[in-house]
């Protein structure tokens, strides 16, 4: 005789959990793409010495109904380190299984301790690294449709563009490196590959520079996919979206040289050498 099982209480909703909680960890293992490890409030002590980073959960996010869903189909969250985020336990009183639903916009500066004390910004959070690059001028991106520009010029641009997208000035300034040695931020030439990631000109469907080019027209009506602004754009949309594990080891590595070695292989595919200009890049930011 088959025997109807019921459905377990604290999956059907009676005693569900709501909490609050910050993202402490966005670049998730491979297995658990999409998910994003949180500190909750008054679960999770924030004593990182009770409750180191590895003991706390990985927890899944919700994605509206415009995505896939299924099979790797459709975009995958975009939440960053810092985030503040609201959710629920989906096996309410064990409080084992977190879903996050959603997020709050939320500013967090420095203290007055971290600001007297100049906290390495290698060691530091994003916040507090965006402080520190308050003091250096950098030009907003103008004769945008020529394809050399300065190096150093474009090359704080390019950091500041990657950092004001949630990068640390680590991160950023790999992937500014990377860039730079790959293509000296030339926009466009006649050669087989072109653009400040040096895309394949080989016209496929489905190839990066098709991805280019059609990033373009839906990026701004009638934009120019050689302009440097633009191309800047389909780095970081690529690295959210087709390369997001390169992004995510990426944002795993804890040093400069590490962090250039990952764009370079995984994001570039080009094998370069890059970890010197990324230094010089760090350091025209951070010696402010």
């Amino acid at each position: 005789m088959n025997v109807l099982r019921p459905i377990q209480k604290e999956f059907y909703g009676d005693d569900q959990r709501w909490f609050l909680g910050y993202v402490i960890n966005a670049a998730p293992p491979a297995g658990l793409e999409g998910r994003v490890k949180i500190r909750i409030i008054g679960v999770h002590n924030a004593d990182t010495g009770e409750i180191p980073e590895a003991d706390l959960p990985w927890a899944q996010v919700l994605i509206p109904t415009t995505e896939g869903g299924s099979s790797g189909i459709g975009r995958i969250p975009q939440l960053t380190k810092g985030a503040f985020v609201f959710g629920m336990f989906l096996d309410g009183m064990s409080s084992q299984i977190p879903l996050v639903i959603g997020s709050m916009p939320h500013t967090e500066l420095p203290s007055d301790v971290q600001k007297l004390r100049r906290v390495d910004p290698r060691n530091s959070g994003f916040e507090y690294e965006q402080n520190r690059i308050q003091n250096v001028v950098i030009q907003p991106i103008f004769q945008d449709d020529i394809p050399f520009g300065d190096l150093g010029t474009r090359r704080l641009q390019s950091m500041k563009f990657f950092i004001d997208n949630g990068y640390t000035v680590m991160h950023a300034a790999a992937i500014t490196g990377a860039l730079q040695a790959v293509s000296q931020f030339n926009t466009y030439n006649l050669e087989e590959s072109t653009g400040i990631a040096k895309w394949n000109k080989d016209g496929s469907i489905g190839s990066r520079y098709a991805g280019l080019l059609q990033f373009s027209q839906s990026y701004r009506p009638h934009s120019n996919w050689k302009l440097f602004s633009v191309q800047l754009q389909y780095v970081l949309f690529e690295l959210r979206t087709r390369f997001n594990l390169a992004n995510s080891k990426l944002i795993s590595t804890n040093n400069i040289k590490d962090a250039s070695i990952v764009v370079n292989k995984f994001y570039l595919d080009k094998g370069g050498v890059s970890d010197q200009i990324a230094q010089r890049a760090y350091e025209e930011i951070t010696s402010a």
